[in-house]
């Protein structure tokens, strides 16, 4: 038989991450900072195993039957609350789609939204499923040049000008994977292009509130006058990853468009696990839970940072993030970065190439994402001790 696949089926950039992840899978004592998953500490354990004791035995049939195709109509209804009064954004004119966590958004959206050949502008560096969603339903990932504060509204404007454009694909929190926040004029700049070349605005922000400061820069949704922006949120960072639990809010026409594509390809996602989530909304104090995560996530950011700063490269940069997940770290232009990751790999420490994270049109650069948040504090201490020392050798002290 001789079949071809369609390209969009086929574009797909390397997956680094999945690389460290295999092949740290079978070496003993190996350190991986290129896993993104929470912290176990961090899980409210207790809570779920009593949350889905009392869901399990209130109404057992319900919940091992098909679920409504919008989700759990309570937790959709808690979650649009604390949209509206805790992140301060619009009421009017919106909808609420619950999803398999925010992940299964990536794929609904471009889907919905895009046609062939459409055009989707994104980080230089950004969030890998995000890329590839995108490569896989026929339209373009355009990364747009990045600085410090995130992405370049002079770089968007260029690119918007081609007219292929449809949306602007941001995390303006705690950016994935460069841990940059992006801020509030720097927001409004983005903003106030995308309805001069009439973009929409996929604000993607599952580490939103995982916070390590008190400040707090408005969300591109709470300013939304246009009603141009999607949101996407989820309660795998801050409850369980495990759950799979997310969100999009957004215009009453695109969240119900999406909703269609949704019912007809990917249909219900499991009552049990939206009820439990909606339980423990109900029953513990969702924003101590959050700052309890925030405080666990602090502590090791600082002794990644810390212990790198000890025995590292003074000519290595570290992004510092003001929450989330993750560190960047850039190394000097003249090292290869394949054989300083090889040279890790051997010393038992996984950390994930630049270059996964690279949109179209995008160098791999001298990069690396490192996550802090699932070793724990000893092997963050172990690893980092390691790629400083790595560092010394390759780029002097």
């Amino acid at each position: 038989m001789k079949f071809k696949l369609p390209k969009k089926s086929m574009h797909k950039g390397p997956n680094f991450i999945r690389e460290v992840f295999e092949r740290g899978a079978g070496i003993p004592g190996f350190i991986s900072f290129g896993i993104g998953n929470p912290a176990s500490e961090a899980i409210p354990v207790k809570e779920i195993q009593k949350a889905f004791d009392e869901i399990v035995h209130t109404n057992p049939i319900e919940i091992l039957q098909y679920g409504p195709m919008q989700g759990d109509a309570h937790l959709a209804e808690l979650t649009r609350q604390r949209l509206i009064n805790v992140r301060h954004m619009p009421a009017e004119g919106q909808s609420i789609l619950i999803s398999i966590g925010a992940g299964q958004d990536l794929g609904l959206v471009p889907r919905t939204i895009c046609e062939d050949g459409d055009e989707v502008y994104m980080d230089a560096y950004t969030f890998t499923s995000g890329i590839n969603a995108v490569r896989n339903c026929g339209a373009v990932p355009v990364g747009i040049a990045m600085d410090e504060k995130g992405m370049i509204p002079e770089a968007l404007e260029k690119a918007a000008k081609s007219g292929k454009g449809k949306y602007v694909y941001l995390i303006p929190n705690f950016q994935n994977p460069t841990g940059i926040t992006m801020p509030l004029e720097r927001r409004r700049a983005i903003y106030d292009i995308a309805r001069t070349y009439d973009l929409l605005i996929y604000e993607d922000d599952p580490y939103g509130e995982i916070r390590f400061t008190d400040e707090v820069v408005p969300t591109f949704k709470s300013m939304d006058e246009d009603n141009r922006v999607i949101y996407a949120g989820s309660y795998s960072k801050t409850v369980s990853a495990g759950l799979r639990v997310g969100f999009l809010y957004g215009p009453e026409e695109i969240i119900g468009a999406i909703q269609m594509v949704k019912n007809n390809c990917d249909g219900q996602m499991p009552l049990v696990t939206q009820r439990v989530v909606a339980h423990l909304l109900d029953t513990i104090d969702y924003d101590e839970q959050i700052k309890k995560v925030a405080r666990v996530y602090k502590e090791k950011c600082d002794l990644m940072l810390d212990t790198f700063k000890k025995y590292g490269s003074s000519k290595v940069c570290f992004t510092t993030p003001t929450g989330g997940m993750f560190v960047w770290m850039t190394m000097p232009d003249g090292v290869d970065c394949d054989v300083f990751f090889e040279t890790c790999m051997e010393y038992k420490v996984g950390i994930v190439k630049g270059a996964a994270f690279a949109a179209d049109g995008i160098p791999a650069g001298q990069s690396f994402r490192l996550s802090f948040t699932f070793p724990s504090k000893e092997q963050i201490v172990e690893g980092m001790k390691i790629v400083g020392a790595l560092t010394k050798e390759v780029c002097g002290d």
